[in-house]
């Protein structure tokens, strides 16, 4: 699921930050930045949290740049699948999320590398200033659906976050999300807004002041671990434990799917994206089951856990999942 980060210039992070986000994001770190006219690319395979964080303070402390801590979905441990991509000549990426097209094609291969050679590639070879363009922005954030997102950044500086509004901000710096790091470790409770306006989202730089701009699409992103309202539909704490110790737990049958699936919709029909998150509040294992089949490469064990750490965040792939009709009607019926 990994972490993405746009820091500005003179932005740091501590090492006891640094090696949370290693813990989480053992398979590779990325990090480029703008200079001179040129775009610098440095990438690493950390053997352990002190690789980490030395090769963070050599190449991205208090330098603007974007920068990618990757756990592996699809592809290979290597520095072939470790973000950034190039995109073009002038232009590299890094992607935080699951993108499930055309990954079959290659399985060595990560789904940012399949979505760049089929999609990404070919538009911005034919015209690099998309990234300055605001409607074509907003429409691969809503390609791409909102668990998604893209950092791209050329080599005259220009960066664009697709799926800003996703993410949060700290540390003076934006993040894609609260799960592949330990918020409350660090005091941040997620009291700043989420700025949305749907699943689109655009920054053509990290200064860019979206908050007036979009104001009436402001909400609050909930932790569901501090939400005393919601604390009766959550399992009890030694309960997430034994699940979660659970080695012998293994996919459902296509029958049993089908139940979860119909569910998770009948929900979303009723009440949009709260009716999945109350759905996955009371039923994760269930979730993780209808994720697990669709984003296949990742263990059983491994979405149950994600789950447990973030449901709002697992209730929006499968939203996306309903969105970008990745759930045929045959699954439905």
């Amino acid at each position: 699921m990994c972490l993405l980060v746009s820091q500005p210039a003179g932005a740091d992070f501590t090492d006891a930050f640094l090696l949370d986000v290693y813990a989480k994001n053992e398979d590779g770190l990325g990090i480029m930045y703008a200079e001179g006219g040129s775009l610098h690319v440095r990438k690493s395979l950390p053997a352990s949290g002190k690789d980490f964080i030395e090769f963070y303070r050599e190449h991205g402390s208090k330098r603007n740049c974007i920068w990618h801590a990757r756990m592996k979905t699809h592809g290979d441990i290597d520095i072939e699948n470790c973000h950034p991509y190039q995109v073009t000549a002038d232009i590299w990426m890094a992607h935080n999320g699951i993108l499930s097209t055309g990954n079959d094609a290659d399985r060595a291969k990560s789904d940012t590398w399949h979505f760049i050679k089929n999609v990404l590639g070919p538009a911005l070879t034919a015209d690099p200033d998309l990234l300055l363009d605001l409607q074509w922005i907003d429409f691969m954030g809503h390609v791409i659906g909102s668990s998604n997102k893209f950092g791209l950044l050329r080599a005259d500086g220009v960066t664009c976050i697709i799926n800003r509004r996703s993410g949060v901000e700290f540390s003076n710096s934006w993040l894609s999300n609260t799960y592949a790091w330990t918020p409350s470790r660090f005091g941040f409770r997620n009291s700043q807004s989420q700025q949305k306006r749907g699943p689109g989202d655009q920054s053509l730089g990290f200064e860019d002041d979206y908050r007036n701009d979009y104001a009436p699409w402001k909400t609050m992103q909930r932790d569901w671990r501090d939400d005393s309202r919601s604390q009766s539909k959550r399992k009890p704490n030694h309960e997430l434990e034994t699940e979660l110790s659970d080695s012998t737990v293994t996919k459902v049958t296509s029958h049993q799917l089908r139940k979860f699936v119909r569910s998770a919709y009948n929900q979303w029909l009723r009440h949009g994206l709260t009716g999945i998150e109350d759905w996955v509040c009371e039923a994760p294992s269930k979730a993780a089951q209808v994720l697990a089949h669709w984003y296949d490469d990742m263990e059983i064990n491994e979405m149950i856990d994600l789950v447990h750490r973030d449901p709002d965040q697992a209730a929006e792939w499968i939203e996306d999942l309903f969105r970008s009709d990745s759930v045929t009607p045959s699954w439905l019926s």
